[in-house]
């Protein structure tokens, strides 16, 4: 199988990182710290992933969470794989906290444009990212 993103994604999200055929993207919409796992595979469902990758995605999850609360301040994590509108398999890791754009709503066709991650604060991120999943 040839990986390519889904074209959505892609314009979406700025990718940071790769690891055991799993992709780390951020979306471009700096307003809230949203990230998401593309596991490399055709399949559209976490549930229908062969158990060893889908541990492998949850394992990402768990330590994108931590990254995003440690490195964000984020009082909350949403973590959802949800992909009605993009048929890629892919599970959201957002940071939440009182006062963000969408607080305590959801974020999904709520969050206002906003500006996107500097040049800098995207190596920052790609660069910590790496070594916290080192």
């Amino acid at each position: 199988m040839t990986f390519s993103l889904h074209p959505q994604l892609a314009e979406d999200f700025h990718q940071l990182h790769a690891l055991d055929g799993c992709h780390i993207l951020l979306r471009r919409n700096a307003l809230i710290p949203w990230y998401i796992i593309v596991p490399e595979t055709d399949l559209s469902e976490l549930d229908r992933l062969p158990d060893r990758q889908r541990q492998h995605v949850y394992g990402l999850g768990d330590q994108l969470a931590r990254f995003v609360r440690d490195t964000h301040g984020s009082q909350r994590v949403n973590v959802a794989a949800i992909g009605n509108l993009v048929p890629q398999l892919h599970l959201h890791v957002i940071g939440r906290s009182p006062g963000d754009p969408c607080w305590p709503g959801v974020v999904w066709g709520q969050l206002p444009p906003g500006p996107d991650w500097n040049d800098a604060e995207i190596a920052r991120l790609t660069s910590k990212l790496a070594a916290v999943l080192a």
